[in-house]
């Protein structure tokens, strides 16, 4: 264990020098008296930091010495004001004034013992003033330092605020690049799957609708790139190099999703949406898509959108029936936040589609319903509020 080095402080010296050089300007102070002004410094440097109580006791019984040979007190007064206030401000506030009481009364004693003489009453009481300005100066440096310690600790308290909340900005941005990624690659990646797929089967007896898929591939992995770029240059510049996706684009999307006919409908009132819940709803209609392409053998999807003043519902079904999604008992529903549900969906069309879909409703306080139709297919509704949640 290493031990703690205490690092030398020669305030006691200039102290020393200011009462020897007082005492000696005074012409009232003998060579004894100087060496009462050296030892209150001494005194103070080697006890006053660790044990101010004691250290202020005894200066007061120094001083006392000092004044019963009859010197004047005010070269002794720097080691007293020093005391005094270190003292109240460290704890031994009661050690303080009781010393200020102390040699105040002390000092009366000696002019009753005829030590020093006895002055009128008013110079009395300026002493007793005197000790009193001590005493009030010290208050003053405590009520300093507990201003100063309490500004450090809200301080400090404000900095670790703001690195909590700048940590939790930075994990909402990882969890929503996360999942623009994966929305933007799984997406992609469907389509490019489905058509590969397909010019394969037609290979040898259909050489157009291959070059047909080809086509749709590399444009569906150019967009996909070019999505996922826009994605990545948030980390480096905070300018888009393309447009956000939002529900302004959903018939570019419906259009340039190879594979699959769909039909988009919107009804309600046509006003702005907010950018969250456009680009929500965007994700949200993407991902649906997606599930569509990869669980379903339908080719045909309905998607269809209502504005309310309050709400924008979606919904997005296919006609079935599954390539391999496991019969359920009755529709996945999920509220704000409920991803135990949102889990059992996603795992029902074996990915986390739903679970992503889940996620961005409950993010704006919506609510998802998914889960199989009476005719065979699978249909998602979800409800985004456009102010405050659901209810």
């Amino acid at each position: 264990m290493r031990r703690r080095r205490h690092r030398f402080r020669p305030w006691p010296v200039p102290l020393a020098v200011v009462q020897v050089a007082a005492g000696l300007i005074s012409h009232t102070v003998g060579p004894l008296g100087l060496l009462f002004l050296l030892a209150g410094p001494l005194l103070l440097g080697l006890t006053l930091r660790k044990r101010p109580a004691l250290a202020v006791t005894a200066l007061g019984a120094l001083t006392l010495i000092y004044l019963s040979f009859g010197y004047h007190i005010g070269p002794a007064l720097p080691s007293a004001v020093v005391a005094v206030a270190y003292a109240v401000s460290h704890g031994a506030r009661l050690a303080g004034w009781l010393t200020l009481a102390g040699v105040y009364l002390g000092w009366l004693a000696l002019g009753f013992t005829d030590l020093r003489v006895q002055g009128t009453l008013w110079q009395e009481l300026r002493w007793a003033g005197l000790a009193l300005l001590i005493g009030g100066f010290a208050e003053l440096v405590d009520n300093r330092r507990q201003r100063v310690a309490a500004f450090r600790q809200l301080y400090a308290e404000e900095r670790l605020r703001r690195e909590e909340e700048r940590g939790r900005r930075e994990e909402q941005e990882r969890l929503r690049m996360a999942r623009e990624l994966h929305d933007v690659l799984a997406h992609s990646l469907s389509l490019i799957a489905v058509r590969a797929s397909v010019a394969l089967e037609l290979m040898e007896s259909n050489p157009e609708e291959v070059r047909k898929a080809l086509v749709a591939i590399k444009e569906a992995s150019k967009g996909g790139l070019d999505e996922v770029r826009t994605v990545l240059s948030g980390l480096r510049d905070p300018a888009p190099r393309s447009p956000a996706p939002s529900l302004d684009r959903l018939d570019e999307l419906v259009s340039e999703t190879p594979g699959l006919a769909v039909t988009l409908t919107r009804t309600g009132i046509n006003s702005p949406l907010p950018s969250a819940v456009s680009l929500a709803g965007y994700r949200i209609v993407q991902e649906a898509l997606t599930n569509v392409i990869r669980h379903s053998r339908s080719r045909r999807a309905v998607v269809h959108l209502h504005q309310t003043s309050h709400l924008l519902l979606i919904g997005v079904s296919d006609f079935g029936p599954a390539h391999s999604r496991p019969a359920t008992s009755g529709p996945a529903t999920s509220g704000p936040g409920d991803a135990g549900t949102a889990a059992a969906a996603g795992g029902s069309v074996g990915g986390s589609g739903l679970i992503g879909i889940d996620e961005r409703a409950a993010a704006l306080g919506g609510v998802v319903q998914a889960g199989p139709d009476p005719a065979g297919g699978f249909t998602v509704h979800v409800a985004l509020p456009l102010t405050g949640g659901v209810r």
